[in-house]
């Protein structure tokens, strides 16, 4: 079925139709992802998730420029309804210092940035077997983010005794991408990740997804075993080059 729907809107993997991509929202994944034969099951999982990576990051580069422009007119520390847009938008990125501050100001535009489609696709697929773990097909949980709500996770098996933590579920496949993103954006563990987006951001070229898995050692228990397999599984899916330019085809979908 999900192979149908891909096929009548000419989506295929590697995207075929040039830098776009039809702005197809799954909502969870199909329980039957796993016995389609690996190379069917890898190419289905890219193609249902990187339309809600592409809409998170146009999200983001919004919210990017809006920064850019208020902090460029230098006006706006009033009551009008952008200044509050501008402090709710750092409350929810966990900015709270005065963004009068030119180093506050750098300290939000360091978090409010896009994460490449290449470091999501890989890590998604590495934390979700491909779409098919059950915390994948039970709670739309594609990344592996814990949680120690005991209402809002499912415990994994095997869990040390004592351990209260589960992994996180979501509503829908987006709310799972859109999660992922704000830890990274947002989260006290990644702070080396976020510099080094921003030095590439200032020498001018594109962001390098696996050069930025160095920054992720927090992200997993494995530590340096983890950075190189998102490594390893960026360059042999030739994610970046792959990826290159790919944007929504339509600008107004919304999954």
């Amino acid at each position: 079925m999900l192979a149908e729907i891909f096929a009548e809107a000419d989506y295929d993997w590697p995207p075929e139709l040039g830098p776009t991509v039809p702005p197809l929202a799954l909502t969870a994944l199909p329980s039957d992802l796993s016995s389609a034969d690996a190379s069917s099951k890898k190419t289905l999982f890219l193609r249902a998730l990187l339309p809600l990576v592409l809409y998170e990051n146009r999200l983001i580069r919004a919210d990017r420029a809006f920064l850019n422009n208020m902090f460029a007119r230098g006006d706006w520390l009033d009551d009008s309804a952008e200044a509050s847009a501008l402090r709710a938008l750092a409350r929810r990125y966990k900015v709270n210092e005065d963004l009068r501050q030119p180093e506050v100001q750098a300290e939000l535009l360091r978090r409010v940035d896009e994460v490449p489609a290449s470091l999501a696709l890989a890590q998604a697929a590495n934390e979700s077997g491909w779409g098919t773990s059950r915390f994948a097909l039970e709670g739309n949980s594609l990344f592996g983010q814990w949680t120690w709500g005991a209402s809002a996770g499912l415990a994994p098996e095997g869990r040390a005794e004592g351990e209260v933590y589960s992994v996180r579920t979501f509503p829908s496949l987006q709310a799972s991408v859109r999660a992922y993103m704000h830890n990274l954006n947002a989260g006290h563990a990644y702070g080396e990740f976020r510099h080094m987006r921003e030095n590439m951001r200032a020498a001018g070229g594109p962001l390098n997804a696996a050069r930025l898995a160095d920054g992720l050692a927090a992200y997993s228990e494995r530590g340096p075993l983890y950075i190189e397999e998102i490594k390893f599984m960026i360059r042999s899916a030739r994610f970046d080059r792959r990826l290159a330019g790919v944007y929504l085809l339509d600008p107004e979908a919304k999954p």
